[in-house]
């Protein structure tokens, strides 16, 4: 199996943000297989785990990086590592990128109230950034089938679907497929220590919480339940609403729906009074304390690209974790979950009515409540790290793609395109050259005048001899750069005519390498099957053995036995023939004596008659 290293963009850690979440998940699933090694941009400050080595790198220093990668077969990166680091396009091994987070529509939103060229420059960096990275990656995850569709059409119009490579993976689930976010295996278990009841000011055991997790960014919608509220403590006095609004612990900086939020909240007079702020950044081994305490969760978005294409958000499924109902905008994927499996209510975006009923509901209606918070703990249960992580496990357990004869070919276009460029401009010298036109200044002056009739009386054949010369010269000079012309397009037809022929012979030798990887899965997958009855031949080869040694020593008993038999026998026949002469004896004798018996009953008779 192949050493295996990811790399976070993000700070992974006792505090971190979904990015470094995701990557700290992985790696604790994935080493329990295989040993992994996981880098940040910042030093780890967990624990020593089973099976994961920790390191770190500076963002943007090349040499922190490349001693990692220089040790690595296979490499698990978020696509954006590569925006500062493009030596991670040129690692040798197996690449694997993780594109969960659709950043093109991420910035498109985070760089909205900048000028104008500024977000077209963003833009055209990150459409790039993922045009390189579909171009280079051996696979792809991604966290929903919305977005799998999304990338399998950059793929498709960037060339990287073939009939060879549809013929061997007809659904691309080896090329691309789906790993959402996780719920942690371990289950949630609180540490007895308050987290927010008591710790803030007008929040006790009495007050219902409605809790906001996620950041305050600026592609979500945290104004629209803020409107709400109103609302909501009209109906229900003990409901509070908390925002975990903690700065984010890595290079993100603060954004300004968290200052347009609390503006509001203290515009409608509940700021401290019906709506809180909690103002750190939430360790990820303490977050079930905050959970548990919150009776319904909230997670509202505008509409827009981002969360058409985003993941279920981490802090949505911390909500499945823990076994709360949350309450949710429409149009994204946390949504469909959420409508599909009963865990919550899906209410339309910038809506704040609709948040307000779907709120009361909850608060009031307590068998509803338990029947959307069993539906979500049940929901949690199915999308375990340990279930959802399959897909990225059998890429890493597949093949690794040599990529030396793509770098060779690579490097001859790269040496035929700068011959072609040079050929171009000295066929564009050449051309710029061949014309000869001697200069003749016409002179102003009588006297310059005078000597210009003076010359030309002195060397007349000499100069009509020059312009003949020139004459010629020009038309060799065009000839040349005709043939040039001629050479550059028969050349161009022959480098034409040869990549359609590479072109060919890549598409047969790709064919052929799925062909030779598909025949080896095969028999690989014929061995495993036939390794159960090999071991079950095994043990009735070592049954058969140990009957075969029972019959045998069955054999050898019975061997003794007849011996024994034999031996009697031939006593028995060697006694017999003495015996026989016995009995006639024997009977000789009983005869003789049933003789004297008559004899003497005779003479007793006789003996009797006188009487």
């Amino acid at each position: 199996m192949s050493d295996l290293l990811i790399i976070s963009h993000d700070v992974v850690g006792q505090r971190m943000a979904g990015p470094g979440i995701r990557m700290w998940e992985l790696a604790r699933t994935l080493a329990k297989q295989i040993p992994v090694t996981l880098i940040a941009p910042r030093p780890i400050d967990f624990p020593s785990a089973s099976g994961i080595t920790y390191g770190h790198y500076t963002w943007g220093d090349k040499t922190t990086l490349t001693p990692y990668l220089d040790r690595a077969t296979t490499v698990l990166a978020n696509g954006f590592v590569a925006s500062v680091h493009p030596e991670l396009m040129t690692f040798r091994g197996r690449l694997i990128v993780d594109l969960y987070d659709p950043i093109v529509f991420e910035n498109l939103e985070l760089f909205r109230h900048r000028p104008f060229i500024e977000r077209e420059e963003q833009t055209h960096r990150d459409t790039t950034l993922l045009r390189d990275l579909l171009l280079r990656g051996d696979h792809f995850l991604c966290a929903t089938e919305r977005q799998r569709d999304l990338y399998i059409g950059g793929l498709l119009a960037l060339g990287r679907l073939s009939p060879a490579l549809v013929d061997s993976d007809p659904l691309l689930r080896d090329l691309i497929d789906v790993v959402p976010f996780g719920v942690s295996d371990d289950p949630p278990q609180a540490s007895g220590q308050p987290a927010l009841r008591g710790v803030l000011d007008d929040l006790n055991n009495d007050h219902q919480i409605i809790l906001w997790s996620s950041g305050l960014w600026d592609w979500l919608d945290p104004l629209t339940v803020v409107r709400a509220m109103p609302d909501v403590l009209a109906a229900v006095p003990q409901a509070r609403l908390v925002f975990l609004a903690g700065r984010h612990p890595g290079q993100v900086p603060e954004m300004a729906t968290y200052q347009q939020t609390r503006n509001l909240a203290a515009e409608l007079g509940l700021l401290g009074n019906g709506i809180h702020f909690y103002n750190e950044w939430i360790p990820y081994a303490q977050r079930a304390d905050f959970l548990l305490e919150a009776t319904i969760m909230v997670s509202l978005h505008r509409a827009h690209l981002e969360t058409r294409y985003a993941a279920v958000r981490s802090r949505v499924l911390d909500y499945f974790w823990v076994g709360r109902p949350s309450i949710v905008s429409a149009g994204d994927a946390a949504a469909e979950l959420i409508r599909e499996h009963q865990a919550g209510e899906v209410v339309p975006i910038g809506d704040s009515q609709a948040v307000a009923a779907a709120l009361i509901r909850l608060l009031t209606d307590q068998q509803y409540w338990a029947h959307q918070s069993a539906q979500a703990t049940a929901l949690g249960q199915r999308l375990r790290w340990s279930q959802v992580v399959r897909p990225l496990w059998r890429m890493i357990a597949s093949p690794i793609r040599d990529h030396s004869t793509n770098e060779k070919r690579q490097g001859v276009m790269d040496k035929l395109q700068t011959i072609l460029q040079e050929r171009n401009a000295l066929i564009h010298d050449l051309e710029k050259h061949c014309h000869i036109v001697p200069a003749t200044p016409q002179p102003v002056s009588f006297v310059g005048r005078l000597k210009q009739w003076v010359r030309q009386r002195i060397s007349g054949s000499l100069s009509a001899d020059l312009w003949r010369i020139t004459e010629q010269q020009r038309l060799f000079n065009a000839t040349l750069v005709n043939l040039a012309y001629r050479l550059s397009s028969a050349f161009d037809e022959q480098t034409r005519r040869t990549e359609e022929q590479l072109h060919t012979l890549r598409y047969e030798t790709t064919l052929h390498q799925q062909h030779v990887a598909n025949h080896l899965a095969s028999l690989t997958q014929q061995l495993a099957e036939m390794k159960p009855l090999l071991e079950v031949v095994r043990q009735e080869q070592i049954t058969l053995n140990t009957e075969l040694h029972s019959l045998r020593t069955e054999l050898h008993s019975l061997r003794t036995e007849l011996h024994s038999l034999r031996t009697e026998l031939q006593k028995a026949r060697d006694t017999l023939p003495p015996l026989h002469q016995h009995i006639m004896d024997l009977e000789t004798r009983i005869l003789d004596f049933d003789e004297v018996l008559s004899q003497v009953a005779q003479r007793l008779c006789d003996l009797a008659l006188p009487e």
